[in-house]
Formats: structure tokens, sequence, C-alpha cells
């Protein structure tokens, strides 16, 4: 199996390998992919790595990043299933203790034996994620590609499946975080580099302009569909992931749109991905279903 380090580290900002492809990979491979969390700079110059130590970056690393990977035999419309396989966190991350009742500094959060130190005593087990995970674009429209969506349920056990708009697709990924609460409050989240395995493979496609999401029960106790949406506002990302949501639906389940609305609008769950707009200039939103909804073939009569 292939491993994608983060070193060699580049000479510097304009180092002319910068954005060149990582490598080629093969349609069903799974690889070993070293991440980036958050911004890539040296923390540990900082000095010791104490729960809740405050911290400001210095130098940049000039890590390799997590791509671009060309998949060979992708063309543009092709729909391509990014399968999270295992997620394993590095020694210690990062947070900002940020929010209405706070200042904006970041802070040290060590990872031992699964489980995210806070101080002065707190411990919540390691729950990783990947924030940003795309193909490449050929124009910068929110989230058709992916990108920095922030969905926790982009992580061990679930597919991501995604519309190529290039020949080669050109996969990234980054941004990942041991453990992040939905809406990810301070725009952080426990920011950590990572060694992600996934397997890359051709996807049977949905009838959707945005990336569906796909999870086992390892996310949640019930295997789920879920189509997100962004927008300025949270209830415009609502309405963005609804409507995927319900041609999803239509597509799936072999129904009419009024059926399928009606659907979405009374079982499906809506889950913030990025909801601090005081923050960025942006939400994203899931609306998840859950694979248990199923058609009997029969109307119900009494």
């Amino acid at each position: 199996m292939r491993h994608f380090t983060r070193t060699p580290v580049y000479s510097g900002p304009d180092d002319p390998e910068r954005g060149v492809p990582r490598g080629t990979l093969q349609l069903g491979e799974t690889v070993i992919i070293d991440t980036v969390g958050g911004s890539d700079h040296d923390y540990e110059a900082a000095g010791e790595t104490r729960a809740g130590q405050i911290t400001a970056a210095n130098t940049t690393r000039h890590s390799r990043q997590g791509g671009p990977f060309i998949i060979e035999g992708i063309e543009p419309d092709d729909w391509v299933a990014i399968e999270i396989l295992d997620m394993e966190c590095g020694p210690y991350g990062f947070y900002r203790n940020a929010g209405p009742h706070w200042g904006y500094w970041r802070a040290v959060a060590p990872v031992r034996d699964g489980l995210v130190h806070f101080p002065p005593d707190f411990v919540v087990p390691v729950r990783p994620m990947i924030g940003v995970i795309q193909l490449e674009s050929v124009a910068p429209h929110p989230i058709d590609h992916g990108g920095n969506m922030d969905f926790n349920s982009i992580q061990p056990g679930s597919t991501v499946h995604i519309r190529a708009q290039k020949a080669g697709a050109y996969l990234s990924i980054g941004d990942t975080h041991a453990r992040m609460g939905d809406g990810e409050l301070t725009a952080a989240g426990v920011e950590i580099d990572a060694t992600v395995t996934l397997k890359v493979d051709r996807s049977p496609g949905f009838p959707n302009a945005s990336p569906v999401v796909e999870t086992t029960g390892y996310v949640e106790s019930a295997e789920e569909w879920l189509t997100g949406g962004v927008g300025p506002t949270w209830g415009e990302a609502v309405k963005k992931a609804w409507i995927e949501m319900v041609a999803l639906i239509i597509d799936r389940y072999d129904t009419t749109y009024e059926y399928a609305n009606m659907i979405v609008g009374t079982i499906g769950d809506a889950r913030p991905g990025f909801a601090t707009e005081y923050i960025g200039s942006y939400c994203t939103c899931q609306i998840a279903i859950t694979k248990q909804l199923r058609r009997t073939g029969t109307p119900y009569q009494a």
C-alpha cells in the first residue's frame, strides 16, 4: 500500500513543486495519506504541549499537502467514491478558546490513548473527521466539487461521492480534526495532523449538483444518505441541502417530487457543518435521511 507523507517539506512558499500532483491513483486502490490539520505552522517551538497551553504560530512548516492526486480513468462528469477507511491522529492538536465569552487565543489539546485532553482534567474520546475533501473545480462554485464543508459525517466509515469536473479528478484532502462539534463553533474544533487511509473508486453517481455522503454504522446507529448545501445564512444552506436530498430520494426510491419533499421535511435531520457566519461569510448544512426508510410495495390499509 502506498503511503504519501508530509515530507520532504517544500523549500518555501515559492517552491515550484507546490500544486504539482502528488501521484496517480488507480480505481479501486487503497492509499495512506498524511494530512495537515488547519494552519501548517510549527507550534512545538512554542514550548511544552501541556493541555490548554496558550501558543502562537511560529514558522511555517511547508508540509506536503494531501493532494492533489490524479485518479486514472476519471473523466469530467464521472462520479468518484472516496471511502474513508481509517484515521490516526497525531499526538496533539490545537483549538481556539473563542466565542462570545472568551478571547480568540489558540491552545494545545494533547491526544493520548484515544482521548483528547482539555484543562484542567477534561477528556473526551477522539472522533476524527476530514474538514476539506474535494476534486478540482473548473470554477469557484460553492461545494459542488467538495471543499471546506466541515461535515462530521466525513470520517471513518463514510464514503464521499463527488462529481469530477476535470479529467483525472485531482483529489485533495486536509483540515483534519481529532474532534469537532457540529457547527465548528470557533471555526477550529481540535485541528490535528492525521494519517488517513482511503480507497478511491468509480461511484454509481447521483442526480445531485453537490457531493453526497453515504455513512455506515460507524458514524451513526444506522446507515444514512446525506446531502449538502452552502449559503450566506443557515436558512439558505438548509434550503440547498433540502433540494439536493429531494432529488436523491426521487432517484433512489423511484417516487414523485411531492412524496420525496414530504419525507425530507418530516424525517430529515438538518446538521450544521460550518455554522458560524459571524466568523466567516457562509454556512454549510447537511440533510440526513436514514437508510431504514424503505418502500413496502403495498399502500397502508386500516
